[in-house]
């Protein structure tokens, strides 16, 4: 790991970053222990930041305390992410729905921004600001929804899946991750409920399946998740 520069702001901020792009890459690899003090000295700091930022990391799931033993870095599993998106499945599709009508005009106008930045995202490559505006852009359906836990609920689960690097533009383009996003936002913009809710059930459902074929390696691993069934998808 790089030693990180002290003379910076955020040095929390930036331990955190630093210990969590070594787990993504890698460089702490899955199944192995280490110590704070091992990691803070490859770092270069203190050991309360490094400290700081295995215990955030904890309560994403993503390493785990062993007592008398260090901190062992976690392998993610299949499990781990149809749990995740099948919450996510329920609580972002209805939110879809309900946003298709309750979305005030303001609140479109920030939303329609939103899905332009990450088109200039694309345009220009990069990933980074591609996933803030991701972020945002579902924020923002949540937010119009109405429901400040879900929302939260929800913050939760997207920062344990980034703690873990995950994303499917190993498998697609962000050019293609935004037209998903573009078929939500023209099913809100017509207040068309159940299309929008269609179209966010779509979305998760593709991502889930890539995300289990990534994981595995198994092109079928995908094919076999079975999203849950929502009752507004139910014939009257």
């Amino acid at each position: 790991m790089e030693q990180i520069s002290t003379d910076q702001t955020s040095l929390a901020a930036q331990t955190f970053e630093a210990v969590r792009r070594a787990i993504v890459t890698g460089e702490l690899a899955p199944g192995t222990l280490h110590s704070v003090v091992e990691i803070a000295a490859q770092l270069g700091v203190s050991r309360t930041p490094v400290r700081e930022a295995l215990l955030q990391l904890a309560t994403h799931g993503v390493v785990r305390f062993e007592r008398s033993r260090g901190v062992r870095i976690l392998q993610i599993d299949t499990r781990d992410i149809e749990e995740i998106y099948t919450l996510r499945y329920l609580l972002e599709v209805p939110s879809a729905y309900r946003a298709a009508t309750m979305m005030t005009d303001d609140q479109m106008a920030s939303f329609s921004k939103a899905l332009e930045r990450m088109r200039q995202a694309c345009e220009s490559g990069d990933e980074r600001l591609f996933q803030e505006e991701d972020v945002a852009f579902h924020e923002m359906i949540l937010e119009a929804a109405g429901n400040t836990r879900v929302t939260q609920s929800v913050a939760t689960m997207r920062a344990q899946m980034a703690a873990r690097g995950l994303s499917t533009t190993k498998t697609r383009t962000l050019w293609d991750i935004w037209r998903v996003h573009e078929r939500i936002l023209e099913r809100i913009q017509d207040r068309d409920e159940q299309g929008a809710a269609q179209a966010m059930r779509d979305h998760l459902l593709g991502t889930t399946r890539l995300l289990l074929t990534q994981s595995t390696g198994d092109p079928e691993a995908g094919a076999r998740y079975a999203p849950p069934v929502l009752p507004v998808f139910t014939d009257d």
